[in-house]
């Protein structure tokens, strides 16, 4: 157990896919910290540390929310709120993603935690900026599709400008999901 224990304060806690995806577990809480903290991040990241008052950031990128937006959801919130989890786990809005992402040169960030009762497997959130996937099909019970995503290199057209990278990068990186139904509805069906 301990070694087991001893690895997983070892494993990374975020990936940074051709330097414009950030991929997390939870999201990015108040997001007022920037990627060069990620790799300064000390190892190893035992419990204790996470749970330390100076180190809510990093919980956060565990364990944090995005607020919903669409449709149904208030235009007017914005910010951080508290989680309905507890503690020190933050509700981020969409405006906390685009100023995130902006400060940190990032066009796109997914996150894995959270199953949506009925859903898809996946969903864009936050004006295309947060892509939230979830691989687990009928999670406790709650008859969800499950998803994975796909992210592909595809070369711009340099007769299209709109088709180039950040900073003249030669190409573009597409995400597209890929989806597993889940048994639950297939059988309801």
């Amino acid at each position: 157990f301990g070694l087991m224990q001893s690895a997983f304060d070892r494993l990374p806690i975020a990936c940074l896919v051709g330097n414009r995806i950030l991929v997390v577990h939870g999201g990015i809480g108040d997001g007022k910290w920037g990627l060069s903290d990620l790799w300064n991040i000390s190892r190893p990241l035992t419990s204790e540390k996470i749970l330390a008052k100076e180190n809510s950031w990093i919980f956060n990128i565990l364990w944090s929310d995005p607020i919903e937006d669409g449709k149904s959801a208030d235009p007017n919130t914005f910010g951080v709120h508290s989680s309905p989890r507890g503690g020190v786990t933050a509700q981020f809005a969409w405006n906390v993603t685009k100023t995130f992402c902006a400060r940190n040169g990032l066009g796109l960030i997914i996150r894995s935690h959270q199953s949506k009762k009925g859903s898809r497997g996946f969903d864009v959130m936050h004006s295309n900026m947060l892509v939230r996937v979830f691989s687990a099909r009928d999670y406790e019970g709650h008859g969800n599709d499950s998803a994975v995503l796909l992210i592909t290199r595809k070369k711009a057209d340099p007769k299209d400008p709109s088709s180039s990278g950040p900073e003249g990068e030669n190409d573009l990186l597409v995400v597209r999901p890929q989806v597993l139904r889940s048994v639950m509805k297939q059988r309801a069906e």
